[in-house]
């Protein structure tokens, strides 16, 4: 990779993120919300975290992804509930906030 660029998957997975939030939001089908849905809050944070991590081994990797997605997703909803604040459209939109965030610090990672 070129120094100053970032990589295709990083700015995928921040449009990604943006594209099926508001998707997810503004409604869909319910087969295809549910896809979009667990991709917001459990597949898209934990890959874009993973990537943070810079693990060499893919099975690692891959193995990384789900769990990561799912830790967060616990910490996010747990500490919604107890600020009394939950909402499953806020819990969306965090968990894509959270992986715009880590993809922007991928970014800035390859282009160091």
């Amino acid at each position: 990779m070129n120094r100053g660029s970032v990589s295709k998957l990083t700015l995928a997975l921040g449009l990604a993120a943006v594209v099926l939030s508001v998707a997810t939001l503004i409604g869909l089908p319910t087969p295809v919300q549910a896809l979009a849905t667990a991709a917001v809050l459990v597949l898209l944070p934990g890959q874009a975290l993973a990537r943070l991590l810079h693990v060499a081994d893919r099975a690692l990797g891959a193995l990384l992804v789900p769990v990561l997605g799912l830790a967060t997703l616990t910490a996010v909803s747990t500490a919604m509930f107890y600020l009394t604040m939950w909402s499953w459209k806020a819990c969306i939109v965090a968990m894509s906030v959270i992986t715009i965030l880590a993809c922007l610090e991928r970014a800035r990672q390859e282009e160091a």
